[in-house]
């Protein structure tokens, strides 16, 4: 079976591919910080890391459609909850419409308002996909080790993104049996409980591979160590290299410039 991996582009050799992992995550984690942390309805703040983000991405040689996919896919989740600003946030009316003895009004300010939190949604996603598009994922793990994250969350990430595709393989075997059976075709109700079958069929199959797993890794002692002795929260121990350090301490003035600017020129 073929999936879209997050690292698809991660085993680049460009600058960015070549830093650090756990530089790219604590440049990461400043800007998404700077980015959350400006301050209500300021936009021009918020130019520092989109330009930022632009250099990097345009470094790492991303595709832009591969960028852009991505970011429309996780957008629907903030466009829910930002359709509703225009209407509640109080402002100044700028489209009126009635329905029947109620009259919906969309305000500039809620139109402002949804806007500015729509920007900083899409950094912040950016951000994440340019930090998953340039490294590899067991390098993202062995960054996190080395920024000294607790062994146990390392482990839960580790397993989680192996099993993951395990999952999915399984999930795309049912629908193709279902298929099979009725291809597509029938009433809605029955395509309804069909799909709500394999639902509940997954879980099962899920939690049963789950605990065998489990009990597998008991009886041969697993204690975060994998087969061949490489500890899944082992620290890189290469040594960290002055482009890496210098990228970091761009990043996070970067970041505390841009909060700062935003208090000083905002108040």
């Amino acid at each position: 079976m073929h999936h879209v991996m997050l690292d698809h582009f991660a085993a680049g050799s460009t600058a960015v591919h070549r830093l650090d992992p756990a530089a790219k995550m604590a440049a990461a984690v400043g800007m998404i910080l700077a980015t959350v942390l400006v301050g209500r309805d300021h936009f021009w703040p918020l130019l520092g890391p989109a330009v930022a983000l632009a250099a990097y991405h345009a470094v790492g040689r991303i595709p832009l459609r591969y960028a852009a996919k991505r970011l429309v896919v996780v957008s629907p989740f903030a466009l829910a909850i930002l359709a509703l600003f225009p209407f509640f946030e109080p402002g100044r009316p700028v489209w009126t419409m009635a329905v029947g003895t109620w009259a919906v009004e969309v305000t500039d300010a809620g139109l402002a308002r949804a806007g500015h939190v729509l920007l900083k949604f899409l950094l912040c996603a950016w951000t994440t996909l340019l930090l998953l598009a340039t490294t590899r994922f067991q390098d993202l793990l062995q960054g996190l080790a080395r920024l000294r994250v607790p062994r146990v969350f390392v482990a839960q990430l580790a397993f989680l993104y192996r099993y993951l595709w395990v999952l999915v393989d399984e999930t795309m075997h049912l629908r193709m049996a279902r298929a099979a059976r009725d291809g597509g075709l029938g009433p809605w109700r029955m395509r309804f409980w069909s799909r709500a079958g394999i639902i509940g069929v997954l879980f099962v199959r899920t939690f049963d591979r789950a605990e065998r797993i489990y009990w597998a890794m008991v009886a041969r002692g697993f204690d975060g160590t994998r087969h061949g002795g490489q500890a899944l929260h082992a620290t890189d121990t290469s040594p960290v290299r002055a482009g890496d350090v210098l990228f970091t301490i761009g990043a996070l003035v970067l970041s505390a410039g841009v909060i700062l600017g935003d208090r000083l020129a905002y108040g």
